[in-house]
């Protein structure tokens, strides 16, 4: 994994889209990307099998379980 394939993928916010859950925006090399969970896991493990950098993905990934498990908490103390 080269310092430059780290530093050429960013991942850039998390929304909350109605209907949709939460939303991760990356900006890789090719554009901008959005994923929701199950992409977000697809694409690591997919990357991680042939060798590339999944950093960004991960921390997209990082973010939306700890805003999920913040939303949970916070509506079963309701």
């Amino acid at each position: 994994m080269s310092s430059k394939s780290t530093h050429s993928e960013q991942f850039c916010g998390l929304f909350n889209l109605p209907g949709e859950g939460y939303i991760a925006q990356v900006r890789t090399e090719m554009g901008t990307f959005l994923y929701d969970r199950q992409g977000l896991q697809y694409v690591i493990l997919e990357r991680k099998q042939q060798g590339r950098c999944t950093a960004a993905m991960e921390e997209a990934l990082a973010h939306m379980n700890h805003v999920q498990e913040q939303s949970s908490l916070s509506v079963g103390s309701d």
